[in-house]
């Protein structure tokens, strides 16, 4: 592993002295940030020994910032190291706690990134989110290292790394683990902006078995191919956009070598299994853009055997298609945008087959001066009918309504801001294992009220939310829980010792009920402080303490229970010039 470390490093240094000796007579210019920041997180129970509220954090976490842009000529270095140095979750059990160099560097609370960049040449290294289409990569944070050519119109792309560290399954304390995962990706295409876009994707991602000692309970290693092609043409406001893909996807590497169901390798890139299923995915749209008005089309068609491990929970069998708009209208006072359109389930079966209505509307409304409204509505969700097998089917759909009127009154020494929000928000799920149904029903509304004193330097404000929701409970029938939440919160934030520093607060109440239980009580106080050192150099503060003491519902096990939860975060940031 030390010889790993001296690896990456002799490489950093070989690519900065080759990066100056080429560079030498140019500029050396530096921006960014970097600092560093320390978390102490503190809970008391009451009473001792108490399991109804646990840690919600570690106990201290210290936290690295590096991310400064290093300018060498034409040559650009931006670098992106955010990292502790502390373990945070189980690497070996039950040795947890400790961890190796390899695991550090690719522990998901860490993030190393560095992308030299010479003209068209882009080098990737570290942890890189890397999205080259919607059906192919990904969603998910690759470290290991690539490149990103582009020499005129043509594009050249690699990238291969680690995606998931492999970590031991235990009993006690118990932990599921994961597999290793490594993953690659590649482009070749050709683009021109505003012009053009064609470019082949390939996306590759195997567990390994073996990097692990202890399997993990209930996953199983998988493998995945997927190819795809993207064709775009842009023209005097109108646009087409296209994707197919195919992928191979292998649920269960343990099973043997061979063809089901006329499967064929497809090599070099993976052999077919007796779990290996392979299918189709493709979208489309078309449509005009103007300064005022848009109008476009799309449609998605995602196969039952569709998979990529670059979006590991893309849900596949559905079919979409929608309607797209914007208007805007009397000056730039009036802004709506809107899709309209139908979702269709389990494609691949006829007599499981389901549809459902998908729609969302943003209706922006300037009337004067002093008042705007904003209208927002969207639903979105999944269902699908019974089955030999399920016969209850799934459903978890979403249906969220908000109106927010906004008054703003101004004279010459102030501005008053009245904000006023109701949220309707209508959520329906089936239990797909004993058919039970779940209507959640939440209200809730919120109201702002923020002055603004053009002779003061104090910039006060304060709201007041209501919330209730009601959800049905299984047993007995037709009763239901019930959440009341009232909360009343102020803050304050001025500017001290010559605007160097920047004092705010807040202080929030919230009284909340339970069913019939007493009402429980809840105080939250914020405090931070912001300072300029130097024209470089600041220094922040932020503690944050939470009391919140129980009503009834916990009784008789817990007499009087109630926590102290305190947070307290400190760090220094040098911005560079």
């Amino acid at each position: 592993m030390k010889k790993n470390k001296i690896l990456v490093l002799l490489f950093l240094l070989l690519s900065a002295a080759a990066s100056a000796q080429q560079e030498k007579e140019k500029k050396f210019s530096i921006g960014g940030t970097m600092g560093i920041s320390y978390e102490h997180y503190g809970l008391t129970v009451s009473p001792t020994g108490g399991t109804f509220f646990t840690p919600r954090k570690p106990w201290n976490l210290v936290r690295f910032d590096f991310s400064p842009t290093m300018n060498f000529g034409k040559w650009s270095v931006p670098f992106n190291f955010n990292f502790t140095p502390m373990q945070t979750n189980f690497v070996t059990p039950p040795t947890a706690g400790k961890q190796n160099f390899w695991q550090f560097l690719t522990n998901p609370l860490n993030s190393f990134g560095l992308n030299p960049k010479y003209k068209w040449t882009e080098i990737q290294l570290g942890t890189q989110y890397l999205k080259y289409s919607e059906l192919s990569t990904g969603d998910i944070g690759v470290f290991g290292a690539g490149f990103d050519l582009r020499p005129g119109k043509y594009r050249f792309k690699f990238f291969s790394g680690v995606s998931q560290r492999g970590i031991n399954s235990s009993p006690a304390p118990f932990v599921i683990g994961a597999y290793q995962r490594s993953n690659w990706m590649a482009q070749i295409g050709m683009e021109k902006e505003k012009s053009y876009e064609v470019a082949f994707n390939f996306a590759k991602g195997r567990d390994k078995i073996s990097s692990v000692t202890a399997l993990p309970i209930g996953i199983l290693p998988q493998e995945g191919f997927t190819i795809s092609m993207v064709i775009n043409k842009y023209y005097k406001g109108w646009y087409f956009k296209s994707e197919g893909a195919q992928s191979h996807y292998t649920s269960n590497l343990n099973t043997p070598l061979g063809s089901v169901g006329g499967i064929k390798d497809f090599k070099p890139f993976i052999e077919a299994r007796t779990s290996t299923v392979r299918d189709f995915a493709g979208q489309a749209a078309i449509g005009k853009k103007s300064t005022n008005f848009d109008i476009g089309g799309r449609i998605k068609y995602l196969g039952a055997g569709f998979q990529t491990l670059g979006y590991p929970f893309l849900q596949p069998d559905r079919l979409d298609y929608t309607i797209d708009t914007r208007i805007n209208a009397l000056k730039n006072k009036m802004n709506i945008t809107a899709s309209v359109g139908r979702r269709v389930n389990n494609v691949s079966n006829t007599t499981t087959r389901a549809k459902q209505f998908i729609g969302n509307i943003n209706w922006f409304t300037q009337f004067n001066d002093q008042w705007n409204l904003n209208l927002n509505y969207n639903n979105f969700g999944f269902q699908s009918v019974g089955t030999i097998t399920n016969p209850y089917g799934i459903k978890n759909v979403a249906n969220d309504l908000s109106i927010n009127p906004t008054y703003t009154y101004t004279n010459s020494k102030s501005t008053h801001l009245f904000s006023l929000n109701y949220s309707y928000s209508k959520y329906d799920e089936l239990n797909p294992f004993t058919g039970n149904k779940t209507a959640n029903n939440t209200h809730t509304v919120f109201f702002t009220y923020v002055p603004v004193f053009f002779d003061k330097a104090i910039s006060p404000d304060f709201s007041v939310m209501y919330f209730y929701n009601k959800a049905p409970l299984i047993s007995p029938p037709n009763t239901f829980f019930t959440t009341k939440l009232l909360t009343f919160s102020a803050g304050m934030s001025t500017p001290v010792a010559k605007k160097k520093g920047n004092i705010k607060a807040q202080l929030q109440y919230t009284l909340s009920k339970i069913n019939t239980f007493t009402s429980d009580n809840n105080i939250i106080v914020v405090f931070g402080t912001d300072w300029k050192l130097s024209k470089k150099l600041s220094w922040q503060l932020n503690a944050t303490t939470n009391f919140f003491k129980y009503g009834n519902q916990l009784a008789p096990t817990y007499n009087n229970p109630h926590y102290w939860e305190n947070t307290l975060r400190t760090g220094f940031n040098y911005r560079f010039k």
